[in-house]
This record gives structure tokens, sequence and C-alpha cells, in this order.
């Protein structure tokens, strides 16, 4: 069937979904997911004017949580702005230090100092965007730093702005970090231990950056990070570009804003007097940007390799990425720090359980916890997971909301920790930092913080099997989780068309306005017949689980792959069911990423997820819930069922699929269950 985004049927598809979507949602739940879908489907933007007009109350948790940050947004910047009149008082800066590496490129960096400046330990900002704009995001790090006697350098990565070369992704994170790391640790100024911090890409730049072992490297605060090229634990995601082998359309997003290749350039040799002169008429911030946007049309053009002209994208690495397999070789020239990468330095994680990248992280952590470079670095990873979305962190409050879900007061120290981390790798400070508990992690549902001397923490696995009298279908269908494995051989079947996706609505997703991440009640969305339905009864007594969860699904369909997403979610006695993770796997990489392997029509094929991961105690009175679709679109890309390339397809076929469980065919989900004596209560550090 074609299911290009420019043809009638197309068109046509989109109007029939948005028609439901409005009916649903102004029926079900007025408001609820209207704003979220809104923001996939233009169109619902006209139902929600209606409504308006028609005086129907827009949901009360959606109030409350716009309400909620909208307080943020004010405490913030009022903040932001005391921070920069007493940064402007009480430091100096010095803009266009040209920082030279091995080749002879040399790097733009802006660094930040203290009135003193003497004996001075350095905090490391490697990154790839605007200074500007980062020294505003950063502000409260720079006072934290500057206030406590330490300098910071915003270095641009190469090819960023000031900084000269060609931009690749991650490109030079390790030589280019070494050599920026020597350079600041010799200078005069320089008590000789450089730290690095940074959340996304100026967190990842570090990956690699710490394996290079620089003896100056003192210690790392890597914040929202993805995780390598390759494996990394279970995970094998390329640096997250994939989950599961499919597409996380974010990127689309992301470079043509951050990632483009190519920028006007000064000639070589230029002085910093030269340089300081020329950044007052040009910053190097495009003018003319990319249509990201239209991005919430756009992401339905096929083949999905032209998405990027669509918005008119400038030349990126993605124009290559797109049309990489997960197997392919070329993904190993990408400087993205994973497995075969020790640190050589301690690191500090911290991390966000509604992330993008959740998962490799913290398969990260362990694989650090064993594999570092030294003693001392094995023996000092240390984790904080927080109920927040990408780069949340520090944003918590008395009443957190992510998404929709009210997680309680999420409040926690993080400067403090992150200072007492810096003073004592840095300054030598005995202050008790490395005697902490490991981990610390935000306990949804209990609303509580939990310390952990390990990841994962010790726990029981609990085996939740699919079953159903065949018509697991919608919300109100009779697919069931059950603590006995089924005897009696049963069917749940939905179609997949993916002129016609299920929709994204929350989850793990990060900076791509086109899907909204975080915690959203599945009403709306469950009500669709190609989302399979699976719910435990009413539990009697609270269930903690925390760590990795692992799903196996049967599968048969009528195409030779196709893909699987699942949920996991938390259903109150009100009903409101809330997302807490997703899995998603290509049927085409199930036994592996080294070779796809397709399916014979009809014939049953188990597919192991990658682990799904989260920290929720599920209430008494509460039920635990899986949803099973074939997409959620747009946060991922879909897959077009005929067992091509996909990125260079624009026709498609619809995929009828069924989900066995049986005795031979046991469709499960194992939680890790921990004991609350296994953690301590902690409010913060």
């Amino acid at each position: 069937m074609k299911s290009s985004a420019e043809t009638t049927a197309a068109a046509t598809s989109r109007r029939r979904f948005i028609a439901w979507a409005g009916t649903v949602v102004t029926a079900r739940f007025p408001a609820v997911l209207t704003a979220v879908l809104a923001s996939v489907y233009p169109a619902l933007l006209l139902a929600q004017t209606d409504q308006s007009a028609s005086g129907a109350k827009e949901s009360p948790l959606l109030t409350a949580a716009k309400k909620a940050q909208e307080v943020i947004d004010k405490e913030e910047k009022a903040e932001q702005e005391a921070a920069m009149k007493h940064i402007a008082a009480n430091t100096n800066r010095e803009d266009m230090i040209r920082i030279p590496m091995r080749d002879g490129l040399r790097l733009s960096a802006t660094l930040i100092f203290p009135k003193n400046r003497q004996n001075l330990p350095t905090i490391l900002v490697f990154n790839p965007y605007n200074t500007e704009r980062m020294i505003k995001d950063e502000i409260s790090h720079i006072r934290l730093f500057t206030d406590n006697g330490y300098a910071i350098a915003f270095v641009n990565s190469r090819g960023r702005y000031f900084s000269e070369g060609t931009y690749t992704f991650l490109g030079g994170s390790g030589n280019d970090g070494y050599d920026t790391i020597d350079w600041l640790s010799k200078q005069s100024w320089s008590n000789g231990k450089v730290g690095t911090i940074g959340c996304s890409s100026s967190a990842e730049e570090q990956h690699k950056m710490n394996a290079m072992q620089h003896p100056a490297l003192a210690a790392a605060v890597p914040m929202g990070s993805g995780a390598g090229i390759g494996k990394v634990g279970p995970y094998n995601e390329m640096g997250n570009f994939y989950r599961g082998g499919v597409i996380q359309n974010v990127w689309f997003a992301w470079y043509p804003s951050h990632g483009y290749k190519y920028k006007p350039s000064f000639p070589a040799g230029l002085t910093r007097t030269d340089m300081l002169r020329l950044s007052q008429l040009w910053n190097l911030e495009p003018e003319l940007k990319a249509k990201t946007n239209l991005l919430d049309k756009a992401i339905w053009t096929l083949p999905i390799k032209d998405v990027l002209t669509a918005i008119d994208a400038a030349p990126s690495d993605l124009d290559q990425f797109v049309t990489w397999q997960p197997n392919d070789p070329r993904w190993k020239l990408v400087e993205f720090g994973g497995e075969g990468d020790p640190s050589g330095a301690p690191a500090l994680y911290i991390n966000s359980w509604y992330d993008l990248s959740i998962g490799p992280n913290l398969a990260m952590y362990e694989y650090q916890s064993k594999n570092a470079a030294n003693e001392t670095a094995r023996n000092n990873v240390f984790m904080i997971i927080g109920p927040t979305l990408h780069c949340g962190q520090g944003s918590e409050r008395e009443h957190t909301y992510v998404g929709e879900r009210d997680v309680g007061d999420a409040r926690f120290d993080y400067n403090g920790f992150i200072l007492r981390w810096y003073d004592h790798w840095l300054k030598g400070v005995d202050n008790g930092v490395t005697k902490e508990p490991k981990v610390h992690a935000y306990l949804m549902g209990a609303n509580a913080w939990r310390s952990y001397d390990r990841w994962p923490p010790a726990s029981r696995p609990i085996t939740y099997y699919l079953d159903s009298d065949g018509d697991a279908n919608t919300r109100n269908g009779n697919g069931r989780l059950t603590l006995t494995r089924p005897g009696t051989e049963t069917v749940d079947r939905y179609t997949y068309d993916p002129r016609e996706p299920t929709p994204t609505v929350g989850g793990q997703v990060c900076c791509f306005a086109a899907a909204q991440g975080g915690s959203f009640d599945q009403s709306a969305v469950e009500q669709r017949p190609d989302v399979l339905v699976y719910t435990s009864s009413e539990l009697t007594k609270p269930l903690e689980v925390t760590g990795p969860i692992n799903v196996t699904l049967y599968l048969s369909s009528d195409v030779t792959d196709t893909d699987l997403m699942v949920k996991l979610i938390d259903v109150g006695p009100d009903g409101l069911g809330f997302n807490l993770d997703e899995g998603v796997m290509r049927v085409r990489w199930r036994e592996g990423f080294d070779k796809p392997v397709f399916m014979t029509p009809n014939a049953v094929y188990k597919v192991d997820f990658p682990p799904l991961v989260t920290s929720n105690r599920f209430g008494a009175g509460h039920r635990i819930r899986i949803a099973v679709s074939s997409s959620s679109f747009p946060e991922f890309e879909r897959n077009l069922n005929t067992g091509g390339r996909n990125f260079d397809e624009k026709d498609g076929i619809v995929a009828h699929n069924s989900i066995h469980h049986a005795a031979a065919y046991p469709s499960h989900i194992v939680l890790p269950v921990v004991r609350a004596s296994a953690s301590s209560a902690r409010i913060s550090p």
C-alpha cells in the first residue's frame, strides 16, 4: 500500500486518525491528551479550540502540571537574573581563548574566574552549543563553582562556532578532550586538576575524554548522556540513535539545530585580539535556520531520509546515519565512549527516569563500576537518578510533575553533592562524599528517595504472564497479567498499518516538540484496536519495582519484518494509567545486531526486548499493565513492514500481527521486586 506522506491515501489516513483521536479524547478525557496529540497532529488544535469554545474544562492533571511549570519558570528566571548580577560583580571573564590541538587546529574557549585567580582547579564544559546560551543555562553552576574557588571553562568542540575544523558528532572528544585538559592543567592559575561536567551532548563528550586517562582529569559528572557505540550491557543502540534497532526521531530535531557540519570560518592564524573584534559583529549563530517548527508535518515524509530536505536542514552526519543499519561497521568511527573505553577518573552519573537514554546509561554505570581503568576509578562510580525528563535534574519541586503525573516532593541537593564531589577530587577535601551510598534513586509511587550500595539493587523476580480469551484489544478487552503460566493457547491479533501508526503519548522522549515526554494517562490511546492491553488484578499490598525489567513476547505475522512496542503502566484505583517505561524491538534484530534475520510469515518467534528500567511503587489497590503495539509515532520511525531497508522506502504494507501466550509460548514480563528494607530512604544527601 502507498504510505508516502505526499499521497492522498496518507492524507486520508491522517484525517481518519485525527477524527478518531478527537472523538476519544473529547468524549472520554476532555483535553487530557489533546495538547500532547496536537503536537503530533496539528488538526487536533482545532478540536482543542472548538472544545474550549464549547466550555469544556481542561483536565485537572494537565492544569496542575501547567501551573506548576509556570511557578518553576518564574522561580528559575528570578534565580537566573540574580546569579547573572552576582557573577558580573564577582568574576572575571576571558573570551576567545585559543586552545591548540595536536594537529594545529585551535578550539575556542571562554574562561570565567573568581577574583582571586591563584591555584584554581578547573571545571570543563566541552560542548557543541552556543557559548552565551550555555552560560545562561549553566548560570547556577557558574555561581556555585566561582564562589567556591573554581575556574570554569566553556570550550566549543571542533568545528562549532569559533572553534576551527569541521564538526562531526563527538568528533575529537578523545584527542581534543585530552589536549584541552592538558592545556588547562598547565596554566599558571591552575592547581593542575580538571573536572568535567555537562548534560546531554556535553555529557557524551566526557565518556571518550575520561577513557583517554589524562592524569590531570580528576573527576567527571556526565548528566543525561547517551552511552556507547555498539554493545553496552544488554543494549546496542549506537549512541541512542536507535532503540531496539528503531530510529529515534529526536535526531531530526537535534542535528538541524545543533549538529550541522559546516559553517563560515575565519582565516587561520588570526590573533585573539582579531577574534574578539570580529565576535562583536558575528557570533556564527545561523541567521536562517532549518524549519524544525515544521517537523510535526515533515516527520510524516517518506522515505524517512528525505525528512531533512523537507525542513531545509543543512548537511550533517544525520544524512549518513539515517542510512546506516545497526550493524554497519562505520558506526565504530564515531567517538562515543562505551564498552572498551574504561574511565580513568571517578565519575558521578546523573540520570533521569524519563530520559531517552536511561537504560544504556545505567548499563554504563555497571560497566565502569567493574571495568574502569584503575582501582580508584572503579571504586568511585556514583549515580543519582531523578524523576524528570532529559536534563531536568534540579527542576524538582514540592510537587514535581513529569508529564501529567505528580511524583511528589522530589527535591535533591544536586549542587551540594556536586560541590562536595569536586572539593574532594580536585581540592583533596576529606568531606565524606566517597562514603555516601553508591546510588541515590527516586522511587515513584512512594515519592521518596532511596539509597543503594549497588546497581541494580538486590531483588527477587516476579513473572507475570500474558493471557486473554482472545480479545485483548483496547483497555476494554479481556487481556490480563497472571502469576500462573497459561495452559491453553490463545492468540491476540491486531493490525498495524504504517499509514495510521499508534501515536506517541508520553515516554522517554527528549528534545522533540512533535512528541512530548513524561508520564501521561494512557486511557485514550488504549482505546485503539491496534493496542493490546494486559492488566493484573488489584494488588493487595504494595509492590516496589526497581531495576531492569525483562519482557519476552511470542509473535507471528504475515510479513517478514515488523516492530513491537511494549509499555509498562501503573494503573491507579481511579482507572488512570501512567506509563513508566517502554521497550522497542525491530523484529529482524531479535537474534542479535550482527545480522538481520527475517520472519517466515505466520511462524511463531520469540522476541526478547532490551530491558525496560524504572523505580516505582505500585500501591495497594493499583494494577500492573502492559500495552503492546507496533508503533509509537512520532517518537520512533515507522516500520513499513516490507523487510527492506526502510530509510529509502515510500511504500509500506499492512501487517497482521499476533501475540501468542501458552505453555509453549509463555509471553511474559519479569519485574525486579525490591524489599523496602533493602534500601534506605533519603530526602537529600
